[in-house]
């Protein structure tokens, strides 16, 4: 082996301190040429160009109705982003007379994004005009805080005419925001809210190089944006918009739905509301008006709404008595009035029915044959076959904020009033009067179960992707379900709602008149149908409450009428 003082050894050594001498000289060397020589160059560079991470904006999933047509989709906004790390509040009042809003209002609007990371830019004006734009990109050197940004807005074409299936987006809260891990708008309510999941997608990442004249230097996206999926739900537009048309003025809502498999082909809430308010981040005062103003438009009355059913409930009544023995056959006589005691009940026919079994009594409407029969199936008997059919209970509708009706029983009673339970009660909840109260979804689903033969279906909106949705078989006497659709195609051949005994396709169903809350001479009653078509083999479900609509003749059965002639013309639409 070499010795150390080998001469072959001794070039190795000496080679490997000149090597590392040299590296460490050239490192000191250019350090100090950038420092020393260029230093001032790259210091103002560093001080002159901002970096900026911009979210993109996932793309919300387009929302189609049953025949094809776009209810949700989005547009183009140009927004005015503000560079917090470049904002000074010396210049607050400066950049609110250039944005043309008063500085309090600029104040506010960027405390809202107190949250947000402050290197992320946020929208300080949003959707701006196009003349707008030019104005702002002519001055923009003299801005450098702010630029313009592209996000997809939410559109709703139609407005008013599908606010309370589709709902609308907003900002998230706090712990909303936790929860989603990033800021984008989300589903507030209705389907936006429901599918919000699916429909949102997921924001992506791209980062900004810009200078101190606000002119780009380098632009990199870290993360491709993934948007939304579609959906496809049952509404059927045209139907829709007749509903909209036939119930003008009046406060209250129709529902239309497939009594075999609980998809809805049209649910309208009157008055409605425009969602597209809610896609704005500052419009705060449009939205202030919008909860105090007069109808409550922002309540969704076909599941929140509770109204006495009036005489619907006296299909229930008559379940129930079937249910407990009592044959269809079983009559009582109607002179126009009951007596109980030293109480009077009267029956909204004055001369009176005479003589009455379940078809007639169900066909006319008579009060005083369901008085009769309340009180013979009894307060237990309507109780127990109510709560065995999921009346008054929430019905599973894909759509937040379904209420569920009240079914009034001695315990509650006396819970809520301290005062027992009388036969008066059994006698005017038999006609649907009294505490009880029922959402018109939940009628819907009572009827619709009378129709296809004795199952609960679930309401729902939508159609594709495929959910699986509750049927569920309700264990009652089918020939007790033919005893009641044989009843209710009489309300239409010869009784209550023979106007609709005209149409081509046959229809059953039954009428009600119920009081309002506030009752008393003067005003006018709830005018209530629901029924199903056509009677042979049912497919639809039409449930119509007009408020104060007066007789369920005047307003609610001409409605029914022009939609089931709709589904008669259209039936193609329904498959």
């Amino acid at each position: 082996m070499f010795g150390e003082k080998h001469s072959l050894i001794r070039f190795r050594i000496i080679f490997f301190y000149v090597t590392v001498i040299t590296v460490f000289l050239v490192l000191f060397l250019r350090y100090w040429y950038l420092q020393t020589v260029k230093g001032d160059y790259y210091y103002k560079a560093s001080k002159e160009n901002t970096l900026r991470v911009i979210s993109l904006v996932a793309k919300r999933g387009d929302i189609f109705s049953l025949d094809g047509e776009k209810v949700a989709s989005y547009k183009p906004a140009l927004n005015i982003m503000l560079d917090r790390n470049r904002f000074s509040k010396k210049r607050l009042k400066e950049i609110a007379l250039f944005l043309k809003i008063t500085p309090s209002e600029l104040k506010k609007r960027i405390k809202k994004y107190r949250k947000i990371p402050r290197y992320v830019p946020v929208p300080i004006k949003e959707n701006i005009s196009y003349d707008f734009l030019s104005y702002f990109e002519a001055r923009k050197a003299d801005y450098p805080e702010l630029f313009v940004d592209i996000e997809p807005l939410r559109y709703y074409p139609y407005g008013k005419l599908l606010a309370h299936v589709l709902g609308y987006i907003g900002e998230p809260s706090v712990k909303e925001l936790k929860k989603i891990g990033e800021y984008t708008f989300i589903g507030k309510s209705g389907i936006e809210k429901e599918y919000d999941d699916i429909l949102r997608g997921k924001n992506g990442i791209k980062r900004l190089i810009v200078d101190s004249g606000n002119r780009l230097k380098e632009e990199k996206v870290i993360k491709q944006p993934v948007d939304g999926a579609n959906l496809t739900l049952s509404i059927i537009l045209p139907l829709q918009k007749l509903i909209k048309e036939k119930l003008g003025d009046y406060k209250g809502c129709v529902i239309v739905n497939n009594v075999n498999t609980g998809e809805i082909y049209a649910l309208y809430s009157n008055p409605s509301f425009d969602p597209n308010v809610f896609t704005s981040r500052f419009e705060r005062k449009k939205l202030k008006e919008l909860k105090k103003a007069k109808g409550n438009p922002l309540l969704n009355r076909a599941i929140r709404g509770r109204y006495s059913p009036g005489s619907i409930f006296k299909v229930a009544v008559s379940f129930a008595s079937l249910e407990k023995g009592i044959s269809p056959s079983t009559s009582f006589y109607c002179p126009g009035y009951f007596e109980y005691g030293n109480l009077e009940f009267k029956c909204w026919f004055k001369p009176g029915h005479g003589r009455l079994n379940m078809y007639g009594g169900i066909a006319h409407s008579c009060n005083v044959y369901f008085y009769n029969l309340g009180l013979k199936v009894g307060i237990k008997g309507i109780d127990s076959f109510c709560k065995k059919i999921k009346l008054c209970e929430k019905t599973g509708i894909d759509i937040p904020g379904e209420k569920k009706g009240l079914l009034p029983t001695p315990e509650w009673k006396r819970m809520k009033t301290g005062k027992p339970w009388y036969p008066g009660d059994t006698i005017n909840l038999s006609i649907g009067q009294g505490y009880l109260l029922v959402t018109p979804i939940e009628v819907a689903r009572f009827v619709s179960f009378i129709a296809n033969g004795g199952k609960l279906v679930t309401p729902h909106f939508l159609k594709n992707p495929k959910r699986n949705f509750s049927i569920r078989e309700i264990d009652v006497n089918p020939a007790h379900i033919k005893v009641v659709q044989k009843a209710m195609r009489m309300v239409v051949t010869g009784g209550t709602a023979v106007k609709l005994s005209f149409l081509k396709v046959k229809v059953a169903g039954k009428t009600g008149t119920a009081q309002t809350i506030s009752g008393g001479k003067g005003k006018e009653n709830n005018s209530w149908f629901s029924g199903f078509a056509p009677y042979e083999n049912p497919q639809i479900c039409v449930t119509v409450i007009a408020e104060r609509g007066g007789h369920s003749t005047d307003k609610a059965v001409p409605i029914a009428g022009e939609i089931f002639k709709f589904f008669d013309q259209n039936r193609e639409l329904f498959q």
